[in-house]
Formats: structure tokens, sequence, C-alpha cells
């Protein structure tokens, strides 16, 4: 009569378990760790005023440009 041995069988179940709980855990903490990462915000643009007055500063337009330029802005209410 021949005996079969339950222990190590058992053995490789628990290993079997225990590999596939670890799996689970690392899928969720790197799956966690994605999504709480903080993102980079995009870096605002400058406004149309800005824009005016660095090509002023410049010096690629003159002071009666950029003044007739800034008025247009003012009354288009877009150096904001």
């Amino acid at each position: 009569m021949v005996m079969h041995s339950t222990g190590l069988g058992a053995g490789w179940i628990i290993l079997l378990v225990a590999l596939w709980i670890l799996l689970a855990g690392s899928a969720t903490w790197v799956t966690i760790s994605l999504i709480s990462r903080p993102r980079p915000h995009p870096a605002s643009l400058p406004s149309p005023l800005d824009i005016l007055e660095r090509r002023f500063a410049a010096g690629k337009m003159t002071r009666e440009d950029f003044d007739e330029a800034r008025a247009r802005l003012r009354t288009h209410d877009l150096d904001r």
C-alpha cells in the first residue's frame, strides 16, 4: 500500500497564496503611489500687457507705438 503525503501539497498552496497576496499588494501600492503623486502645473502664459512691455523694453517698438497698443489693450480689457 502506497501512502501519499499531503504536507507538501499544502505547503505549495500556502506559498502560492502568499505570492498572490504579495503581487496584489504590490500592484495596489504602485497604483496608489502613481495616483497620489503631485503633478507639475503648467507655467502660466504672460498677459498681452506683459508681452507688450517686454517688446518695448527690448527696443522693438517706439514709445508712441507702446502707448497706442497699451491704450487699445485697456479699452478691450485684455491687460489682465
